[in-house]
């Protein structure tokens, strides 16, 4: 069930990008409820969903299938990162894998844990993790809050992609080119693949690439796939 992990890695993809202008590292917290949110409105990915993870779709709703996918879902996060579920209720999972996830990415940057809630955890990953990026598109941070910082290389980057697909930025919304950008993107990546875009949305496009063709999407690079900072334990569903 490989495609099913890396349909996760489509949360993993550039930020401001296929996202919009959204959050720096909430991809990055490995969000349990994150297939559950993305199939809210959509029954039939739903229930390909919930079969994916091994859930008996027959006769069953969709608040029933989403509560499901929810509990099953969190319930091998939690055994992949060696979390004991025995007699704990999928709330009390969720927050535990919150606080090992978040920890490991820290980590993973160098940040100290050390006395330091999630909260905090949180923040100084975001900073740095900011930092980095602005970085790597020659964006001086010196001077500037988060806030700024964040913007400027949502930007950058939202440019960055808008040349490479020849989009017309000048004198327009940076979020109508984010938007522009999103859609060419998963137009091209379907066309590469051979999916058949009649009649569907741009979301239903992306998560049929996601969960058809997710990794082979992620080896021709038809989206900006950010893994090198990912943890994928050992019994996540998928693996």
């Amino acid at each position: 069930m490989k495609r099913l992990a890396t349909y996760f890695f489509a949360a993993i993809i550039a930020l401001g990008v296929l996202g919009g202008m959204g959050s720096t590292v909430s991809a990055e917290m490995h969000d349990a409820k994150w297939g559950e949110r993305q199939f809210k409105n959509d029954p039939e990915m739903t229930k390909k969903y919930a079969e994916m993870l091994g859930i008996d779709t027959e006769g069953k709703d969709m608040e029933t299938l989403k509560k499901e996918i929810r509990d099953v879902s969190i319930k091998k996060h939690a055994e992949g990162l060696g979390i004991s579920t025995e007699g704990k209720s999928t709330e009390q999972l969720e927050k535990e894998i919150e606080t090992v996830w978040v920890t490991k990415i820290a980590q993973q940057y160098g940040i100290s844990t050390q006395g330091k809630d999630i909260k905090t955890l949180k923040k100084e990953i975001k900073e740095v993790k900011v930092k980095k990026e602005a970085a790597e598109l020659g964006i001086s941070s010196e001077g500037k809050s988060l806030k700024e910082l964040t913007y400027e290389v949502r930007k950058a980057q939202i440019l960055k992609y808008a040349k490479e697909y020849g989009i017309q930025t000048e004198g327009r919304d940076l979020r109508e080119v984010a938007m522009d950008v999103r859609k060419t993107m998963i137009h091209n990546a379907a066309q590469k693949l051979g999916v058949n875009t009649d009649g569907k949305t741009d979301q239903e496009i992306f998560h049929e690439i996601m969960i058809n063709h997710g990794e082979k999407a992620r080896e021709m690079k038809l989206f900006p796939f950010k893994e090198e900072l990912i943890l994928f334990p050992k019994g996540h569903p998928g693996m």
